[in-house]
């Protein structure tokens, strides 16, 4: 069961045990903010659907060498991921923060590639990003198209 603490700079924290049971925290300027999100986190924790409100900070970039690295997958397979990563989805996508990337954005991302590759590469490459995404837990809601 989390709680809600004032802080000595007069913001308020909410704070709750993750399902590992790690101490996390959030702060908020009013009691208000604060106890509305740890109930809201507190539901999520219940469903099952949690996520780490900071999770979203790691750049995307980041976050795929660390996903590449613990495939087990063919050399082949290892290698044409990384030429796509290199050649098409890092140069927009690697200095994002995971939790900014959004179905607007990748849209629009889609639109471009489409503009200069064929359809099929287009489709690799969404699918990719795609997976990665729903690894990191920020998957994408519906499919551009």
């Amino acid at each position: 069961m989390g709680f809600v603490r004032k802080t000595p700079a007069g913001t308020f924290r909410a704070c709750w045990r993750d399902p590992a049971g790690k101490q996390k925290s959030k702060s908020f300027r009013t009691k208000r903010e604060a106890n509305a999100f740890l109930v809201e986190t507190e539901g999520s924790l219940n469903r099952g659907t949690y996520v780490n409100p900071h999770a979203g900070r790691t750049r995307f970039g980041d976050f795929a060498r660390q996903w590449l690295a613990t495939r087990t997958v063919e050399a082949r397979t290892t290698e044409r991921t990384v030429s796509m990563l290199r050649a098409h989805i890092l140069p927009k996508w690697g200095d994002w923060p995971l939790g900014k990337v959004d179905f607007m954005s990748v849209q629009e991302w889609v639109t471009a590639l489409s503009r200069q590759l064929a359809p099929t590469t287009v489709a690799k490459c969404y699918q990719l990003l795609s997976m990665i995404l729903r690894t990191a837990d920020c998957g994408l809601r519906s499919r551009p198209g």
